[in-house]
């Protein structure tokens, strides 16, 4: 049986802003996911694209990997340039969004020597055509669950539903993730279409108590 998971997931204004949620996470939360937001594949910015020399910000991350296992979601234009420095920090999973580049060869090629996990994303406008052609080579499949990849507090977008569904009687093994209004109302019916993965944003880190609201969500399927 696949493993049911909370990830908190969080695309920050600054690195002060994933201090606290780690702060409040730790020795609670095992995993948390952070969303890189380069302003190039979508209109949205978030750390560490909001400093002067982003990848030197990013090295921060690394106080973190001891109490977290950390999954990079990677919302930027050719991802590949940044993998050797998110790997770096110890990163364990990597999260590469179907559109966002033309070198998936090489991004499995480099999943393969660093043996990180590797995952596609697909926005519900994205054919998962594609993953067939790939799916011997990525270990998870993360669906957004809104309709603009980057930006928090969006409605939930239901086709997102029937894409889980049909990936979990296509691939009854696969790790299937969803990221983007995964909150108490959503997490039961994502959970119903097969998913297995959720990464809460605003539903944890936008919270009073994250570590309750974790909790609280967590219990929803566990």
């Amino acid at each position: 049986m696949l493993p049911l998971t909370i990830v908190p997931s969080l695309p920050a204004a600054s690195f002060d802003e994933i201090e606290r949620l780690c702060t409040a996470l730790r020795g609670v939360a095992r995993e948390i996911q952070i969303d890189i937001v380069d302003g190039k594949y979508v209109p949205h910015t978030s750390w560490p694209f909001t400093e002067p020399a982003p990848m030197h910000a990013f090295a921060q991350l690394s106080r973190y990997t001891r109490d977290f296992s950390l999954e990079v979601d990677c919302m930027v234009q050719d991802p590949e340039q940044y993998l050797d420095d998110i790997v770096s920090v110890g990163a364990m999973r990597i999260i590469i969004h179907v559109g966002s580049t033309q070198n998936y060869a090489g991004i499995i090629a480099h999943a393969q020597q660093h043996r990180y996990l590797l995952g596609f994303a697909f926005t519900n406008d994205t054919p998962l055509e594609m993953l067939h052609t790939y799916i011997d080579d990525v270990d998870f499949v993360q669906l957004m669950g809104i309709r603009e990849v980057g930006q928090q507090g969006q409605p939930f977008d239901t086709r997102t539903l029937e894409r889980a569904r049909l990936l979990r009687q296509t691939y009854p093994d696969l790790d299937i993730a969803v990221d983007g209004s995964v909150n108490a109302h959503t997490i039961p019916q994502l959970y119903a279409a097969g998913v297995n993965r959720f990464a809460p944003g605003s539903a944890i880190a936008k919270q009073s108590d994250p570590a309750a609201a974790y909790k609280q969500l967590r219990d929803l399927i566990l």
